[in-house]
């Protein structure tokens, strides 16, 4: 640096070294932005029909269906960004999709999100959707009425911040809000639902019997037991139980929402399965497991 001579050279050199390195992180912040708001949607009328059977995952909000476990749901977020999220839920499992899109149709941030009870809570899993594709008939923001759309998505699966698998996922998706109820697209939607009535998850519960089950004992003698149990208790429980062919809710898998302890948990669902009975769900007049979110108040 001691042999630049006196005449200017130097301050032109560091002024160019700045901005050089101006450059380079403009440069990085470009880079590490360019997973979303860089993807724009596409916009094509003629977008993939949704009464059709093919290989996406078909979500809808098709009003008073038997079966509402894939949903549809849009809504502005700050009056600006359109927010259209699919979700799956079949009490013990399921998934989120979440999209942001910004006026100018950028996608700015598409989330995956699955979750499960039968977690493991020393190696859980993390998602992050790699590139995202969207396809829609319309603009949203000119328009919502009769809204449809497909996606392809990479969904990145991370253990320990190790990447273990990339999946692919196909979904479409449409809004039935304002449809008339006798129209053929409603009507298809609302039959292709009922169709799913006889799918069962992965622990042979039924997720949509044609006959829910219904208690058959009498509570009060339950909610005495568990008021007596010591550890907080909140005002209600909300619990989601599998009960099965006999009648009784089975040990597992079962769900609670909202944190409390574990032993007391444990108490609790020993309670439930020695205290309750049950007319069992069923399907084609034969009985079946199925589940259910439980509410006990206990106040």
């Amino acid at each position: 640096m001691g042999n630049y001579p006196a005449t200017g050279h130097r301050p032109n050199v560091v002024k160019h070294l700045k901005k050089t390195l101006r450059t380079v992180v403009i440069i990085l912040l470009l880079i590490t932005n360019l997973a979303f708001g860089q993807e724009k949607v596409s916009i094509d009328k003629n977008v993939i029909k949704y009464e059709i059977k093919d290989e996406y995952e078909r979500f809808d909000n098709v009003e008073k269906s038997q079966n509402d476990f894939k949903s549809l749901s849009i809504s502005f977020v700050n009056n600006s960004n359109l927010e259209i999220q699919n979700s799956y839920s079949a009490g013990f499992i399921g998934y989120d999709i979440n999209f942001q899109i910004d006026k100018n149709l950028n996608i700015m941030s598409v989330t995956y999100h699955y979750w499960t009870d039968n977690i493991d809570l020393d190696n859980p899993i993390t998602y992050k959707v790699k590139s995202a594709n969207l396809i829609l008939n319309q603009n949203p923001f000119n328009k919502i009425k009769g809204l449809r759309g497909v996606y392809d998505l990479k969904i990145e699966h991370y253990q320990n911040e190790k990447l273990i698998r990339t999946v692919d996922f196909k979904g479409k998706m449409k809004t039935f809000k304002g449809f008339d109820k006798s129209s053929p697209e409603y009507e298809w939607a609302l039959e292709q639902n009922n169709i799913e009535s006889d799918i069962k998850n992965q622990y042979g519960v039924y997720l949509n019997p044609d006959k829910v089950p219904s208690l058959k004992s009498d509570t009060k003698k339950l909610i005495e037991e568990i008021k007596n149990l010591k550890g907080y208790k909140p005002t209600s429980l909300k619990v989601y139980v599998v009960i099965n062919e006999k009648g009784k809710i089975e040990n597992e898998p079962i769900r609670f929402s909202g944190n409390m302890d574990k032993d007391l948990e444990k108490e609790i669902t020993n309670l439930l399965i020695e205290l309750t009975e049950w007319y069992p769900a069923c399907v084609n007049e034969i009985a079946v497991k199925s589940q259910i979110p439980l509410i006990i108040g206990l106040e």
